[in-house]
């Protein structure tokens, strides 16, 4: 601080020492504050100053493109100091995929498993994806923009399917358009929204490819079509027709039927019921079970009926309808040692609720392919069911050889168990199935899907609807305190 000589002069020309010390109290305290902040201060990091030894730059020395030394290294033989990383290419797995293993406790709902751990887990849940892929391009086909559209009335011999034209954009699920027909379209929705599940479980969900396709939700999608060269994702094919791609069932996500519920909480009935067993298999009726209507596939049915009839081994009934008495829940299947599947309109979704049983599944000789199908060994070290013949004619031989060999019979049910409950109809495995399908129905798209369309008016618009908002669309509505109905052709997703 500046003091004029003047002020000296003037404070020693007759001023007590008291005084002159009151004249001088401000200055110096302003002095004594200023060195003390000073001194403070210097000590203190700025806010957002960061330390040299935690800073995000490295050492020039990390750059060099020759250094001098290696960098020093842990017990572990990890690098103290992190080098610099190189871009990693998108294929490449997370690098702790190599040492992963499926296990069914931990990863049974894991919707979100890498494409790497997906092929670890389940390598042969693909078969028919590939299969249809590869058909394709072989008969050097690609799916045109132009392929890709429900059928219209003069497509059909008979009554029309129900069909919901898809595209998976940026990661995003849309509803194109809605065809009303056979069955109900609620097959549709929760395929849909099994679909999106699997798409939404991943860290990026636009790593997906952009497709637009068409499921058919009838039980048999080729049924009264005019073209035999039709391509759809259906529920399943006749063993002849390879133009049809199979996704997972709508039971996957859930069966209609209130009494089953979602295929979650089915297996955890299952395991439920599978606990009251201390010895599992060997503590079931030693019987084979079987309950279903005779309104579908009568013939094949009536012939199990007849085949099982007046055996001690049988516990095998139609479902009486009018008064429903011998209706059974789907999880108390599980009960017994034998289960018999039978084929429906087509394929049946019944025979995934029974693989989940620890239980040997009897299987007549199928003609509908399903989209797991190609894990089905009727011999061999690794069987996991017994066949029969569609007429059942040697059902009582077959039953009669399990009941004597109460070993053999033990060890097909834990394989159906270990293949299918445990590994391959896991929930996680059907998620990894959709993005399978996704990527395989992409290698044969000839034609990028267009997010947007132009209006008769000139005005671009985005097409079809979000699933976020299709999932509850319905005839009417109730929005902004007053119904309203959904505007437009109702078979339109608009």
């Amino acid at each position: 601080m500046y003091i004029s000589k003047s002020f000296f002069s003037r404070s020693q020309q007759g001023e007590s020492p008291m005084a002159r010390l009151r004249r001088l109290r401000w200055p110096i305290l302003a002095i004594i504050f200023i060195v003390t902040a000073f001194t403070l201060l210097s000590h203190v990091r700025q806010p957002f100053e960061i330390p040299i030894e935690q800073s995000f730059e490295e050492p020039d020395e990390e750059y060099s493109s020759e250094p001098t030394e290696p960098p020093l290294r842990d017990p572990i033989d990890q690098p103290l100091r992190k080098p610099v990383e190189q871009p990693t290419p998108a294929i490449s797995p997370p690098p702790d995929d190599a040492a992963w293993t499926f296990d069914a406790k931990r990863d049974s709902l894991n919707y979100g498993l890498s494409d790497s751990q997906c092929e670890n887990a389940f390598p042969d849940l693909y078969q028919e994806l590939d299969r249809a892929r590869d058909f394709l391009l072989n008969q050097n086909k690609r799916v045109r923009e132009s392929d890709v559209h429900v059928d219209a009335k003069k497509d059909y011999t008979g009554l029309s399917h129900g069909e919901f034209h898809v595209m998976i954009s940026n990661g995003e699920l849309y509803v194109i358009k809605e065809k009303k027909g056979e069955p109900d379209r609620s097959r549709g929705l929760a395929a849909l929204a099994s679909m999106y599940r699997a798409i939404n479980a991943i860290p990026d969900p636009r790593s997906l490819p952009n497709v637009e396709f068409v499921m058919d939700i009838e039980d048999r999608a080729a049924k009264g079509e005019k073209n035999e060269e039709r391509i759809r994702w259906t529920w399943a094919r006749d063993e002849d027709n390879e133009w049809l791609w199979i996704m997972p069932d709508f039971d996957g996500w859930s069966y209609p039927d209130d009494g089953v519920g979602s295929y979650v909480q089915f297996r955890e009935d299952v395991m439920e019921v599978e606990a009251e067993y201390p010895d599992g298999w060997d503590d079931k009726e030693d019987k084979l079970c079987w309950r279903g209507s005779l309104t579908v596939n009568r013939k094949l049915r009536t012939a199990l009926l007849e085949a099982s009839k007046g055996y001690d081994w049988s516990d095998v009934e139609a479902i009486d309808w009018h008064n429903r008495s011998n209706i059974m829940a789907m999880k108390d299947f599980c009960r017994f040692k034998y289960v018999a599947h039978t084929e429906g309109n087509s394929w049946s979704g019944r025979l995934r609720y029974l693989q989940n049983c620890e239980s040997v599944p009897i299987i007549h000789k199928l003609n509908y392919i399903f989209h797991y199908q190609p894990l089905l060994k009727d011999s061999g070290p690794h069987q996991n069911y017994v066949k029969v013949g569609r007429d059942w004619s040697d059902l009582k031989a077959q039953m009669d050889g399990l009941v004597a060999d109460p070993d053999r019979a033990r060890r097909i049910a834990k394989e159906s168990t270990r293949v299918f409950r445990d590994r391959y109809l896991t929930p996680a495995a059907e998620a990894c199935y959709w993005r399978r399908m996704i990527r395989n129905w992409r290698a044969v798209m000839d034609f990028e899907p267009r997010r947007y369309e132009t209006n008769k008016d000139g005005v671009k618009v985005r097409r079809g609807v979000s699933w976020e908002r299709f999932a509850f669309r319905q005839d009417k509505s109730f929005e902004h305190g007053f119904w309203e109905s959904d505007s437009g052709d109702t078979n339109e997703a608009v």
